[in-house]
């Protein structure tokens, strides 16, 4: 849903937050490229995650 909702430009804010593990495989995030700016970064106290806080690019 949410790509849909990217290419259409209807994404203000993309808030992703990532953890420390290391996988072989899985699912992409993006089904398409998709232009993002990096508007922040938080390490939250005790823990090893880190929240990304992007601008979704609108011209599409």
């Amino acid at each position: 849903m949410w790509n849909g909702l990217l290419q259409q430009g209807l994404v203000d804010e993309l808030h992703l937050m990532v953890g420390p593990a290391a996988l072989g495989g899985g699912t992409p995030i993006f089904s398409i490229p998709t232009d993002l700016a990096l508007l922040e970064t938080r390490r939250f106290k005790g823990s090893d995650n880190v929240l990304l806080r992007y601008s979704a690019s609108r011209h599409r």
